[in-house]
């Protein structure tokens, strides 16, 4: 009776699996009971309960706490299959699971280990990858790079009793607000702008009974191209999606098969140059012989251009591939390896003089000292993800019986690593400085992130933007686009903004023009965030011209959070990234008049001390107030000549100088930033 005693409660402590020994962990562990403890199959997914013992990074996980609530992060139902291709061939397998309410039906959208609430989930066992990092590793390395990755959690797993080793867990590629955020489409969607996005699809080798979308030929590679629907799935996507989608695709590969780089109808119409250019350096860096070919996804966003990504699989990259010695060598490029190469368009872009150019300049930004791709900070990045899961990593060798040298694995990895700068430097090096890049001036000066509903207009429908051109000259915006997914908007072509011209774009050209009174030059698709948006413009090649990241807390003013006021920057020559350099207003009285503006020259502007004013006509008088607009002096003037001003006395801060003009028809304003 004792010994009986005895056992169970060591059951509840600890597990022992293969002669491995489980009873804490410094990363959070997944304990899975399938129903009457059914075997998980390929598909349908299965029910199943899942504790995960995680209360944060610094705290040790107990599995004798698996029954108290206070160390528990999950504590419900899962549905639960076995998922990938070949991976299934492994003992330890790969698993894909979402977490439901309690009827095992209903999706259950929960943040677990700390990542953004969602119910699609994958738990990668890191098979034929040795060092145990490369998939973390690239995702957060293109993470840094600006654009959405999966995210991972390391994390020890326990299936119906049985310790099944190292995973870790991953957020499942699909649309969401915090992974791909573009718009979910439905069926309805099948005219234009609707049509138009938003889209995930990958090339990818077909299991399960997976039918290709369309198919292209590889460059120099004996073996096709498959395309698969992702999002919209296959079985929902409907024949105008699907025509419309691959139209777009076709299109794109002929204009850049033509090399045609105009702004409008070329290929940086259709192509989002940073996606594309930062996807093919994690690739090249990696050595990923499955990059071009091989769950390579894209999406595409309503109204906007084709960007490549996010990254998957990296398990064969960094110079390790287990079918193929020197696929993933340090000394190819795997678009033109004569594997797994992709379709055409890949190389043909490669190929193109700007594209390279653009490639190189981006190559030479990430790996500079202090960079996300300079060697030290990969190094870095590697070494603390190794730290994290070096006693897991133990456990899973034992478990699995990986009998390699695995710090001299690691080591070999390191220096493959720097083979391939050196490789790639010289590869690259004839194409940095061929191209200067001159950027445009145009600034947003003037968010409506959160109206009020008005006039028989929703909220939605009174956001707005204002771009100006902070110039004497005439810019071409032909071509000129919002990069950052969210708001969709792309200059058309002709587009001329005259100089300190201003442009309205709306979410409702109607609703602008009877409740603002202002015209809309264009209207964008989606919608602003009613708390914070990072807004970058940039010109047809993804070169930023301006961006503004707003937010709906202090130090921004509030009152353009749902208060009826929308954001206006004091002057165009602001920094418009600066907070202090916006106000909020309800209408445009008082909004500084920006072509006479433009006539008052303030100089030097930011300043430390003395400024000295000029205008091209005669000034009567100078008045020098501060944001509150408190007068601190008046200056008559009576005078053509340039006067100055000594802010010297007044703390730093943001203050304006009026001028009244002589003919009595004009007073003119300008702001001035004291350092």
């Amino acid at each position: 009776m004792k010994r009986l005693v005895f056992l169970t409660f060591f059951a509840a402590v600890a597990i022992i699996a293969h002669g491995q020994y489980l009873s804490s962990s410094n990363l959070p562990i997944v304990i899975i009971t399938t129903d009457n403890g059914a075997s998980i199959p390929d598909e349908p997914k299965i029910g199943a309960s899942m504790k995960i013992l995680y209360v944060n990074d610094t705290t040790i996980n107990y599995l004798s706490n698996q029954n108290d609530s206070l160390y528990l992060n999950y504590n419900g139902r899962i549905g639960i299959e076995l998922r990938g291709s070949t991976s299934q061939n492994h003992n330890k397998k790969p698993y894909g699971f979402e977490t439901r309410m309690a009827d095992d039906v209903t999706n259950n959208n929960v943040s677990l280990m700390g990542l953004p609430a969602e119910n699609d989930w994958v738990l990668n066992p890191m098979n034929d990858e040795p060092s145990y990092v490369r998939d973390n590793l690239s995702y957060i390395l293109a993470g840094r790079l600006g654009h959405y990755a999966p995210r991972v959690k390391y994390c020890e797993v326990i299936v119906n009793g049985d310790y099944r080793g190292l995973y870790f867990l991953t957020e499942k590629i699909k649309i969401d607000a915090h992974r791909v955020n573009i718009v979910s489409m439905d069926s309805t969607d099948n005219a234009n702008p609707d049509i138009t996005g938003g889209y995930i699809f990958k090339a990818d080798k077909l299991t399960g009974g997976d039918v290709p979308a369309w198919s292209t030929p590889a460059y120099d590679y004996w073996e096709n191209v498959d395309y698969i629907y992702h999002e919209p799935k296959p079985e929902v996507i409907t024949p105008a999606q699907g025509t419309y989608l691959q139209a777009y695709f076709n299109t794109m590969q002929a204009v850049i098969a033509a090399h045609d780089q105009d702004v409008s109808h070329g290929f940086p119409a259709y192509v989002d140059i940073p996606s594309f250019v930062d996807y093919m350096i994690m690739g090249e860096l990696s050595s990923n012989v499955d990059i071009y070919q091989k769950s390579t996804f894209f999406h595409k966003d309503r109204g906007g251009k084709l960007r490549a990504g996010p990254v998957w699989d990296f398990n064969l990259a960094y110079g390790y591939d287990f079918g193929s010695v020197g696929r993933s060598g340090y000394d190819v490029l795997q678009l033109a390896n004569g594997d797994n190469t992709g379709s055409d368009f890949w190389h043909q872009l490669y190929e193109d003089n700007f594209y390279r150019c653009y490639l190189m300049h981006r190559w030479e930004e990430l790996t500079a000292p202090g960079a996300p791709l300079h060697y030290d900070s990969v190094i870095r990045v590697m070494d603390s993800l190794t730290a994290q899961i070096s006693t897991a990593v133990s456990r899973d060798r034992v478990r699995w019986v990986r009998i390699y040298d695995y710090n001299d694995h690691l080591n070999t990895m390191k220096i493959w690593l720097q083979h391939r700068y050196t490789w790639l430097n010289h590869e690259w090096d004839l194409y940095r400085d061929c191209i200067p890049i001159e950027s445009l001036p145009l600034v947003i000066s003037m968010i409506n992130y959160h109206p009020v509903s008005q006039l028989g207009f929703n909220a939605d429908d009174l956001e707005f933007l204002c771009i100006v051109n902070n110039s004497d000259d005439t810019v071409n915006a032909s071509g000129v686009y919002f990069r950052e997914l969210g708001l969709s908007y792309t200059f058309p072509a002709g587009s001329l903004i005259p100089p300190h011209g201003e442009v309205f774009l709306a979410a409702n050209a109607q609703a602008l023009q009877q409740c603002y009174h202002k015209t809309a030059y264009g209207e964008f698709l989606r919608h602003l965030d009613n708390k914070s948006e990072r807004l970058v413009l940039a010109d047809a090649w993804g070169n930023i011209i301006d961006e503004v990241t707003y937010a709906d807390t202090l130090p921004w003013p509030i009152n353009a959070d749902g208060h009826g006021d929308f954001l206006i920057l004091l002057d165009p020559d602001l920094d418009n990234a600066l907070p202090e350099s916006w106000i909020s207003a309800d209408n445009f009285v008082g909004v500084p008049n920006r072509e006479l503006s433009a006539t008052l020259i303030v100089s030097p502007n930011p300043t430390t001390g003395i400024v000295r004013i000029e205008s091209p006509e005669p000034m009567v008088s100078l008045t020098f107030t501060d944001a509150q607009g408190r007068t601190l002096t008046h200056i008559p003037a009576n005078s053509d000549t340039p006067l100055t001003l000594d802010l010297t006395p007044y703390p730093a801060g943001v203050y304006f100088v009026t001028a009244a003009i002589r003919n009595g028809a004009k007073t003119t304003t300008k702001v001035v930033r004291q350092f």
